[in-house]
């Protein structure tokens, strides 16, 4: 196992920080004055110029032929920004859907099928092949719906043996603006991922009220959806959600650090800088070493859902539920840090306390993470 990044990836890092310094703050504000609505200028140049939603997609598909390493780079960037953008969800059905379709242009020449070209491939290879190219440029947007499945639930939806969906996910992240949907059903081989597009028929999308601002949650409903299923375990999809999530909320949380450390720095009281203080030095120090545990832990699970599916399965679960809850101390840290214009609304820190909560108890909540970890690790019965 590497520690260091490459060359390649500190550059991704930059270029990503720098466009985010650039854009970000204005996106979070209009997101924060019109909760839901996606900047999709903003998206082109995500995807388009920056070409960050085909990291995972190999060459022959249009993308970059990168892996989940990367995407978790651009992940972190975008958690410190709180950007409003899909990234998180179209990104990982743009990976799952690569694996499905053999993981790279080799794997493709190599049986002798041209994937990026052949429409005719049946199945899940084919549906793959059909929607990676419009994922990796941006043009599609992926979605992936297995909330209840995260949380340790048995999935709202199933899978009819006619190949048509019935049943309904909630708590679907970019799943009101998605273009293709991964849908964790259950059928007679367990829990299944099926490939659905959001135009087919019987299928109905809400956008309910939900905590943060900065990333709506859609619900949607299936009533005799036409699907194609994948072949895949949903659990691999699960596993990529929390660990993106943890990455997220490591990028996240170092934010609120970092503009509470300078807000410390600048502002003064009894004619000194508040960061001079030694009880406020003290929380600071405390909140860095937490910090640094959970940018270790969440890039411990990136490595090992691209490299080590075993140590994925109990890896993921432990970095969502560390790396969440490092998250909501932080937030809840800076705005008690930053006074009384941390508990204001033109200030960001309320809308990072959001994000933190409703991370927290997104796909599962910390103690039922906790206690899945212990089972799979063979520490609990």
């Amino acid at each position: 196992m590497d520690f260091t990044f490459s060359d390649d990836q500190l550059a991704l890092r930059e270029v990503t920080r720098q466009f985010l310094a650039e854009h970000g703050g204005r996106a979070v504000q209009e997101a924060r004055a019109e909760p839901g609505g996606l900047d999709h200028a903003l998206w082109r140049r995500l995807t388009g110029e920056l070409g960050l939603a085909g990291l995972a997609v190999p060459e022959v598909f249009g993308g970059a032929g990168a892996g989940l390493l990367e995407i978790a780079i651009v992940v972190e960037e975008l958690g410190a920004f709180l950007l409003p953008v899909p990234y998180l969800a179209s990104a990982l059905t743009a990976a799952l859907l690569a694996e499905l379709a053999g993981g790279g242009a080799g794997t493709g020449a190599a049986a002798g099928t041209n994937f990026a070209t052949d429409t005719d491939v049946a199945g899940g290879a084919g549906f793959a092949a059909k929607h990676l190219p419009g994922l990796a440029d941006g043009s599609l947007i992926g979605a992936l719906a297995c909330a209840e499945v995260a949380a340790g639930g048995s999935p709202g939806v199933r899978l009819g043996a006619e190949g048509r969906l019935y049943g309904t996910a909630g708590h679907v992240l970019g799943g009101d603006v998605a273009d293709v949907l991964l849908v964790a059903a259950a059928s007679g081989d367990g829990v299944m991922l099926c490939g659905v597009r959001r135009d087919a028929p019987g299928l109905a999308v809400s956008v309910p009220p939900v905590l943060d601002p900065t990333r709506p949650q859609a619900r949607i409903t299936f009533t005799g959806t036409p699907a194609t299923p994948l072949g895949v375990d949903g659990r691999r999809a699960v596993e990529l959600l929390w660990t993106a999530l943890a990455v997220e909320s490591a990028g996240a949380a170092r934010r609120c650090l970092s503009d509470t450390v300078d807000h410390l720095r600048r502002r003064r009281q009894f004619g000194r800088a508040l960061g001079s203080f030694q009880a406020l030095k003290h929380r600071c120090a405390d909140l860095a070493v937490e910090i640094e545990s959970a940018v270790s832990t969440a890039y411990y699970a990136a490595w090992a859902a691209a490299e080590s599916p075993e140590e994925a399965a109990v890896v993921a679960p432990l970095a969502k539920a560390h790396c969440a809850d490092v998250f909501w101390h932080a937030a809840a840290e800076s705005m008690q840090l930053h006074g009384g214009i941390g508990f204001t609304w033109e200030h960001d820190a309320h809308l990072y306390l959001k994000r933190a909560k409703s991370t927290q108890l997104l796909y599962g909540a910390p103690a039922y993470l906790r206690g899945l970890v212990g089972r799979r690790a063979g520490i609990l019965r």
